[in-house]
């Protein structure tokens, strides 16, 4: 599967069109969105492999979030305490991070038919390189903290959060992560409704409305 570049462009116009919406003192929304323009941020996947994994991937992912954290805020009627754009801070912008973080790369897979110029225990196949992407080396990522802590302060860098919404976009792997901070995060997802549903939100854009499978 790929997106369209039409697809592709009609996304990111969505997307600033949400980002424009934010309304808050401190806030340098134009030099935001500077930034994701000179990065490879509205080309990048969301992943190598796990979800989205294609070209536009990863705004396709964050407004997916954004959608589904909407929904999930009317429907526990949280609207007077999760506003509208905490909702487009969090969801948009909690995988910020994963600007400039993969690049392309080739692998060569096995394809298996009749006419196959080799043979293993599987039967006939000709090798054929394919195109997939990898993590950039950890010498050419921006190095702050792990994937939650890097996206939380760039996104500090230019709108200040409040204490809810820098919980939620630091824990929004709700400790799932290998790298995720664990200890107590039962408590700080109980005591943060906005977290839960951020984490909720991401899951099933991950793993319901994304799936490779």
């Amino acid at each position: 599967m790929n997106f369209s570049e039409e697809y592709i462009e009609s996304n990111k116009n969505t997307f600033i069109d949400l980002l424009r919406k934010i309304n808050r003192d401190g806030a340098n929304i134009e030099g935001l969105i500077s930034k994701l323009e000179s990065s490879d941020f509205f080309i990048a996947p969301a992943s190598t492999s796990w979800h989205n994994a294609l070209k536009g991937g990863l705004v396709d992912h964050s407004l997916n979030v954004y959608y589904n954290l909407k929904s999930l805020v009317k429907n526990k009627h949280l609207e007077e305490v999760i506003p509208e754009e905490t909702i487009i801070i969090c969801s948009l912008l909690h995988d910020l991070s994963k600007m400039n973080f993969y690049e392309k790369s080739i692998r060569n897979v096995k394809v298996y038919s009749d006419t196959g110029s080799k043979y293993d225990n599987l039967g006939r196949f000709d090798w054929v390189s394919e195109e997939v992407y990898k993590v950039v080396h950890e010498s050419k990522r921006f190095q702050y903290g792990n994937h939650e802590e890097n996206s939380e302060f760039m996104i500090r860098c230019f709108i200040p959060l409040t204490l809810e919404e820098s919980i939620a976009i630091l824990h929004h792997h709700g400790g799932k992560g290998f790298d995720s901070t664990q200890q107590n995060i039962s408590y700080i997802m109980s005591k943060n409704p906005l977290l839960t549903l951020l984490h909720a939100a991401d899951m099933i854009s991950t793993f319901v409305d994304e799936s490779m499978s």
